[in-house]
């Protein structure tokens, strides 16, 4: 009896001395994915589709707050300085990790302050009009934005967010007068070019669909020399370098991240869910039902190549800085 005694208290003297994370099985309750743009972007088209499959996969709600403000800087900077426990992460995309935080001061390391957990896709964004506009091709909106000076209106998703810098190069290029808008992410930009407010924005095929699809959209180009030859309903539309302006290129890549800082375990359980995700049929389908590609990349790979991408970045900004 005195044995077991001892061997009881032992076995709870060493429970009691394990550190939480040994006790509990992550995740053991909801984790929240911190979107830093507005609702009807195509990020929260996309966690629409994921985090019901992710909670599967991670066995616990995974729940979206959306948090826009500050070009993308005041949900990025939540997530940065949030618990590193693994219940909080971000869904955003490179411009907002990797380009903006070199433009401003930051509350936050951008170098250092993430760990990536998986790069979904990357896209390249598509320029569109409203329905109504005296133009229907990208060559007779410059023409008519040089007769008309000051009268065309392209609205973005924040300054140095992905739909800028692709405006801020064909203005340049173009060389034309335009008023430049800003929104809370690719939602609220889409809601003002439908509202008759904007002309044109620069967006993507998810959001840009249903839209086209009722004739309210008149797609004029998709930045960089990469034609979505696959995608139903814009697979004819010509890129900017087809149409003359190879300089109108950028590519933004969907990425989920988490804190520095989080526990190794958790962020490779984080990044194990993910790999599993991008197997899931579920996925696939949804993804095609929405009329994206697949173009996936692990935590690991998407760290390092994010470091190469800050330092295009910071060329980028003094190119476009100097429009």
């Amino acid at each position: 009896m005195r044995t077991l005694r001892l061997l009881s208290a032992v076995a709870l003297a060493v429970a009691l001395m394990a550190p939480p994370a040994a006790r509990a099985e992550f995740p053991e309750r909801p984790i929240t994915v911190v979107i830093p743009l507005g609702a009807g972007g195509s990020h929260d088209l996309h966690a629409r589709g994921i985090t019901p499959i992710l909670s599967e996969i991670l066995g616990q709600p995974v729940v979206v707050s959306l948090v826009p403000g500050g070009a993308g800087m005041k949900g990025t900077t939540q997530v940065a300085k949030a618990n590193p426990d693994g219940y909080t992460i971000i869904f955003t995309h490179n411009a907002f990790d990797q380009l903006t935080p070199q433009t401003r001061k930051v509350e936050f390391d951008p170098k250092t302050a993430f760990k990536s957990i998986a790069r979904i896709n990357a896209n390249e964004p598509m320029l569109a009009a409203r329905a109504g506009v005296p133009y229907k091709t990208l060559a007779e909106m410059i023409d008519y934005a040089k007769k008309n000076p000051g009268k065309v209106n392209i609205g973005h998703t924040g300054v140095w967010g992905v739909g800028f810098v692709p405006t801020m190069q064909l203005i340049k290029a173009a060389g034309i007068k335009v008023n430049i808008i800003p929104h809370q992410g690719g939602g609220p930009a889409m809601r003002a070019v439908l509202a008759g407010e904007d002309d044109m924005t620069f967006g993507f095929a998810t959001q840009y669909r249903p839209h086209y699809k009722a004739g309210k959209l008149v797609p004029l180009g998709i930045a960089g020399d990469k034609p979505l030859k696959d995608d139903p309903d814009f697979k004819d539309v010509k890129t900017m370098t087809q149409l003359g302006f190879p300089g109108v290129d950028f590519t933004m890549d969907r990425i989920f991240m988490a804190p520095a800082g989080v526990p190794a375990d958790r962020l490779e359980k984080l990044r194990k869910a993910f790999d599993e995700l991008n197997k899931k049929p579920a996925y696939h389908a949804f993804l095609k039902n929405i009329g994206e590609k697949i173009d996936y990349m692990s935590g690991a790979e998407y760290d390092a190549y994010r470091t190469k991408r800050m330092q295009q970045f910071a060329d980028l900004i003094k190119e476009v800085g100097s429009k």
